[in-house]
């Protein structure tokens, strides 16, 4: 299949996209005290903007597993794409729930490892693991998607998609702000869906948008992120996510919809080699860049305390950056690990 230019660098953007989120949010989450009320509502901006970079990851897959020309039997979708995200899950899910167990009870008891992988089973292992669990369950119904797409004309995609957007993202937007609760759903779709489809759809020229929205929807997000922040007095968080805005879900969706049709606009031309070989370090990276920034700040206790915030940030997110990569590189020249795992 072309190695497309856009695809290449939009896994290296959000590959370092969600770097940088988790950089910023692991310290709000564990040290929120040790912020001032600035730096706080800057972090959460910040935030919510890089955390788009999974739903282009979402979109990327969705333009190319979605394409009629690719073929995709059902024993390929299992013993290539479903078995290597299974595999990444049982070794690394179970061993990052066991370094979890290990760093809270202060010990090593066998007892712990049936603890991990039942965790792991369950998606109680680290949370940027959700990602690889909701990526199963979109492999499990890209057939019928599929199916769908081949038979569907270009309007019936587009109906699709502005149904999908309007009941996931529109509905709780109107709640939210008017109080009005809707009482329609659709009962079998969802966010993960709604990119997956707008991916193929932005790839195959179904939907267009104009550079010029593209850039009104970036600043108009900004905007509004920036405005929540000066008119919430309190932000709650919880886990990997902030709570306390009322238009995170559709705000938080303009933006990667956004970068993903600006890079399609203007990366013309076939993937690089460099963009190439970045870009297939990026599923390893997203794996592994949560432990180096877990070190980080709970091992060697780097908080606002020990030095300025856009220091931290920059230091951790360099350091993540460039070990991430590193681990990757390096297992990926294992051969089974390449091909079945990494």
């Amino acid at each position: 299949m072309k190695n497309y230019h856009y695809i290449s660098f939009l896994r290296i953007f959000s590959m370092f996209a969600i770097i940088a989120a988790h950089t910023i949010a692991t310290p709000v989450i564990y040290n929120s005290a040790d912020y001032s009320v600035f730096w706080l509502n800057i972090s959460v901006v910040l935030a919510e903007i890089c955390r788009g970079g999974v739903y282009i990851f979402i979109a990327i897959s969705g333009a190319l597993f979605l394409q009629p020309e690719k073929e995709l039997t059902l024993s390929k979708l299992f013993k290539k794409y479903i078995l290597r995200i299974i595999l990444a899950l049982c070794i690394f899910g179970t061993l990052f729930a066991l370094m979890e167990i290990v760093f809270t009870e202060k010990k090593i008891a066998f007892r712990q490892i049936p603890e991990a992988l039942l965790r792991m089973i369950q998606n109680k292992s680290w949370g940027h693991l959700w990602y690889l669990y909701m990526l199963a369950g979109l492999y499990l119904i890209t057939p019928l998607l599929k199916r769908f797409i081949q038979t569907a004309t270009d309007l019936e995609i587009r109906y699709s998609i502005a149904v999908i957007f309007v009941f996931n993202l529109i509905f709780p937007l109107i709640e939210k702000y008017i109080g009005l609760k809707i009482g329609f759903y659709i009962p079998f779709v969802g966010t993960p869906i709604l990119f997956y489809l707008l991916g193929y759809a932005l790839h195959s020229k179904i939907i267009r948008i104009p550079n010029w929205l593209s850039m009104v929807m970036i600043g108009f997000t900004i905007f509004i992120f920036i405005l929540e922040c000066i008119l919430n007095t309190e932000i709650n968080i919880t886990g990997v996510y902030f709570e306390g805005f009322s238009t995170t879900a559709f705000c938080g969706s303009l933006i990667p919809i956004a970068f993903y049709s600006l890079a399609l606009n203007y990366c013309k031309d076939e993937s690089r080699r460099f963009d190439k070989f970045l870009s297939e370090l990026s599923f390893g990276v997203y794996i592994f860049h949560a432990v180096f920034i877990n070190f980080i700040y709970k091992v060697l206790h780097l908080t606002p305390t020990t030095m300025s915030v856009p220091l931290m940030w920059l230091i951790v997110f360099i350091i993540t950056s460039v070990l991430s990569l590193i681990t990757t590189y390096v297992l990926r020249l294992i051969p089974i690990v390449k091909k079945y795992i990494l």
